[in-house]
């Protein structure tokens, strides 16, 4: 069955690329995300069915990929083989590889060979997320993580002696553990990270962090104060970044393409189990199940409301802290808002959490801590 998010219309639909590779070797102890450990034929076989799923799914005619994201699980942990083997399955739907402005793998540091690195170099517009999390040892086991510093360090000096283009996940709010933002800063010192990505530790349902938490055994990561938050902030924007999203610092322009893409509610097209397609209206989730989606099951299909598409736009633009929300683009989509928008937002601006320029409105360092309640605040 053919599930072409863009066959509604003829126009050319310009869009991002996600590719997930849903396997693992070990799954930490808070991921939340779809992942399983590979069996003995079971890459091959999800290697078979994305290729079938991207004649399915995508439209060399319509869509137009900018940016392509290759993430998990921990896409390297396939090995240098299956990687090149999936490298060629997305490059067979890139015809035009002049329009391709950033292509990003992600991995875990302790599974990138330098084997791999070296192809992953000769790839058009290559990026590298390298999922670091923390900067010591025994926060790493706090996590459940596999990897070690000396592993992590071995993985940089590889990567960096080949490729440019560089970011790192990190986790904030781990309890017990000191702020980041000095180990950090040193981290950002020896090496020239073009990005870096900093979100705060949460408690997914059915992890073993859950259970640490509910047991007593850890304490509850949404009770750590926004503190470390600002610490991580002043000492990247001390080194040259610029907080341009709620959780994400760049490099002068650096920005991840594709996340922007996400956060300016531009169309994508996901494939893989878990994987997500998103076009003006409609949004396509393939089932969360190796085995469900090896067989064909067909993606779920969700008809997005004008109350919905306002509020998510409203909550991704006020993200993006450079930009902000534009109230003039905001009507010309979904009109004239009632008189209790307009006047809880005058309230927000009185009161230091949001700031007013132009036609824009965007958080401030106050409203910064309370950013989930304003954006609450201003939904219908």
């Amino acid at each position: 069955m053919n599930h072409n998010i863009a066959a509604e219309n003829g126009s050319v639909f310009e869009s991002g690329l996600y590719v997930h590779v849903p396997f693992c070797l070990h799954k930490c102890d808070y991921c939340g995300f779809y992942s399983q450990v590979p069996g003995q034929f079971s890459i091959d076989r999800y290697l078979d069915r994305l290729s079938v799923e991207a004649a399915e799914r995508i439209d060399l005619q319509r869509h137009v990929f900018k940016t392509v994201f290759v993430g998990g699980g921990n896409p390297t942990c396939i090995g240098l083989e299956h990687l090149k083997r999936l490298v060629d399955t997305i490059m067979s739907y890139l015809p035009d590889k002049q329009a391709l402005q950033e292509w990003t793998f992600e991995s875990n540091p302790e599974t990138l060979t330098r084997e791999m690195v070296d192809f992953l170099a000769t790839l058009p517009s290559i990026r590298l997320s390298i999922g670091i999390q923390r900067l010591r040892d025994d926060e790493l086991s706090v996590l459940g993580r596999r990897a070690s510093m000396d592993s992590v360090n071995r993985a940089l000096d590889t990567v960096f002696s080949r490729i440019k283009n560089v970011g790192g996940d990190f986790i904030m709010g781990v309890p017990g553990c000191l702020s980041l933002a000095e180990d950090l800063h040193v981290l950002v010192k020896k090496y020239p990270f073009s990005h870096i990505s900093a979100y705060f530790l949460t408690v997914e349902a059915n992890t073993p962090l859950q259970k640490a938490v509910a047991s007593g055994l850890l304490p509850d990561p949404a009770d750590i104060d926004a503190s470390e938050l600002y610490e991580i902030r002043d000492a990247l924007l001390a080194c040259g970044f610029e907080h341009y999203e709620i959780s994400n610092y760049a490099r002068p322009g650096l920005r991840c393409l594709h996340n922007l893409n996400y956060w300016q509610a531009g169309g994508y097209i996901g494939l893989g189990p878990a994987a997500v397609s998103s076009g003006s209206d409609t949004r396509l989730a393939n089932v969360a199940d190796l085995a469900r989606w090896l067989q064909g099951k067909a993606p779920s299909l969700e008809r997005l409301s004008q109350k919905d598409r306002r509020n998510e736009h409203l909550m991704l633009s006020l993200r993006l802290l450079r930009d902000g929300l534009d109230t003039v683009d905001f009507e010309r989509h979904f009109g004239r808002q009632a008189d209790e928008f307009y006047t809880t937002l005058a309230g927000h601006i009185a009161s230091g959490n949001l700031l007013r320029y132009d036609n824009r409105v965007r958080l401030t360092d106050q409203g910064l801590r309370i950013a989930d309640e304003i954006m609450a605040s201003l939904f219908i």
